[in-house]
């Protein structure tokens, strides 16, 4: 039987063939697509390595190498803001409390250590310790070493899987994956995946998968990693062996990139009908477009670029305001969220009172029994549009103050179809029987399915109803054998049942047909 080249030999004749064939069987000479002006603030930004940049941009144009030119061009017009962040515990007042959650066996155990320091120090919080920027610290000899390997990659790759160069730049060309240590990785995982087997070598999605379950086989989930924010590097998880999604979703894109194969990390901020965020990576086609089915429930999915999206968020706020939280404060996301599922464009108007000095409104999801913002917009005339929201979910608008959320509508419910349904209460009363405080939930991490939390008999318990602004307390109740009833609440409207000194990560619901109907 007569097998196809390996991958390491198409490279080989590829390379062999010259440059001027290779740059001939990509696209030829690119048009310019990097404004001087970006490359300028680059520059600018970095400080003392200034001479740096200018070394690694002054070596793509002596190698007259359109291509290489505006590879680099690229990486350094789009570099400020990125870097390698370290972060710690600290408590309201900004102090460091020590906190090592990979010195302990299980999530279970550090979860412990951990609710027992805010025990003894009050609430505590994830918090900055330093950014290393790529700016200020990265060399030219890293810069000029990665975009010739990536263009030699790319121009070796068979001819039916290879992506234009756009797409090449955008998502196979970027040496960062999130906020990991700046790491060599393309020149070792080039060497790891030399060998492809034939069968999987020319078809893209096949490629993927295969590189895909290498990836899963050398780095596993481990739920300690929701506790240690900071990124690992390609080095410290081939050290470690395990992480949470950030880090998984790093290893596959690097590997993935090593191919030429076009992918991007998608990721909610925060999950609509459960708690916490997940991070995946998926295969783009020749345009830039994917996704992956299992996700098409999220509220919101953005698309992480390496290029700087200057109509964002984080260009638009007044200067000294800061974002709700750190993924809408990004400058590095598209939205994507029509690639995965029909939405729907919400408009709300908002109360006068609230958002009279606000430029912009926020709309948020329940997650870990709070009220997260996912997306914004500005505000013009009381009334704010946001774009994209996914179906089947309960929103709720909010103003920011730069430091705290705050209500600025009713909670509101776009369901399947797309309409839209304001929970502001109304005429109609219903009886309710409760029975549990969440429904069964399939973890996107792990994978493991967790039961229907009841209702515990002499527990005490707190039913709540979002009025106002705020959740009211309704009524406050000892659990017994029986399900509990409740007598004429109002419909339309968004309740919260906890137990008293929970951690608070019951699930929201409406009454329907005397029912709970999460969300």
């Amino acid at each position: 039987m007569i097998r196809a080249p390996t991958f390491a030999a198409a490279l080989a004749l590829a390379l062999a063939a010259g440059a001027a064939h290779a740059a001939d069987a990509a696209n030829d000479v690119p048009p310019p697509r990097t404004p001087d002006a970006y490359v300028a603030e680059a520059l600018e930004a970095a400080g003392s390595n200034r001479a740096q940049l200018e070394k690694a941009l002054a070596a793509m144009d002596a190698s007259g190498d359109a291509q290489a030119r505006e590879c680099m061009r690229f990486l350094v017009a789009n570099m400020p803001g990125k870097g390698y962040i370290v972060t710690h515990l600290a408590d309201e007042e900004g102090n460091v409390i020590p906190f090592d959650t990979l010195a302990h066996a299980t999530y279970a155990e550090s979860r412990a250590t951990l609710e027992a320091l805010e025990k003894e120090h009050g609430e505590l919080h994830w918090a900055r310790d330093r950014i290393d920027l790529d700016v200020e610290t990265i060399t030219a000899d890293f810069l000029i070493r990665h975009v010739n390997l990536a263009l030699e990659t790319w121009r070796a790759t068979p001819a039916g899987r290879r992506v234009g160069f756009d797409a090449f730049v955008e998502h196979i060309l970027p040496y960062r994956g999130s906020q990991e240590p700046l790491d060599a990785w393309l020149a070792p995982l080039r060497a790891r995946y030399a060998d492809v087997p034939a069968d999987v070598a020319d078809d893209v999605r096949e490629l993927y998968e295969w590189v895909g379950k290498d990836v899963a086989a050398r780095v596993r989930f481990d739920d300690r990693y929701y506790m240690h924010p900071t990124d690992q590097s390609f080095s410290e998880m081939e050290e470690s062996g395990l992480g949470r999604c950030e880090d998984m979703t790093n290893a596959q894109t690097f590997a993935a990139r090593s191919l030429a194969l076009a992918t991007a990390a998608d990721y909610t901020p925060a999950w609509a009908r459960r708690d916490n965020n997940h991070a995946w990576n998926v295969l783009l086609d020749a345009n830039g477009r994917g996704s992956v089915p299992a996700y098409a429930h999220a509220a919101k999915v953005y698309r992480k670029t390496y290029a700087l999206q200057r109509d964002n968020l984080a260009f638009l706020l007044p200067d000294g305001r800061e974002a709700p939280n750190r993924f809408l404060g990004s400058k590095s996301y598209i939205d994507v969220t029509t690639q995965y599922a029909p939405t729907t464009d919400v408009t709300v108007s908002l109360d006068a009172a609230v958002a009279a000095d606000e430029e912009f409104a926020y709309i948020c999801v329940f997650n870990g029994g709070n009220w997260t913002a996912i997306h914004w917009a500005p505000i013009a005339d009381g009334r704010a549009t946001f774009t994209a929201m996914g179906r089947d979910i309960v929103y709720l608008p909010a103003v920011h103050d730069g430091e705290t959320l705050i209500p600025a509508a009713p909670p509101l419910l776009v369901h399947a179809s797309g309409a839209l349904e304001i929970l502001a209460g109304g005429a109609a009363t219903s009886d309710l029987v409760a029975t549990s405080l969440r429904p069964r939930q399939r973890s996107p991490d792990t994978n493991v399915e967790t039961a229907v939390s009841y209702l515990a008999p002499g527990a005490e318990y707190v039913l709540q109803r979002w009025s106002g602004g705020a959740w009211d307390e309704v009524e406050r109740f000892t659990a017994s054998e029986a399900a509990p009833r409740f007598s004429a609440l109002p419909t339309g409207t968004l309740y919260w049942m906890v137990k008293a000194e929970s951690r608070r990560l019951e699930r929201v619901f409406t009454i329907e047909s005397g029912a709970q109907r999460w969300w």
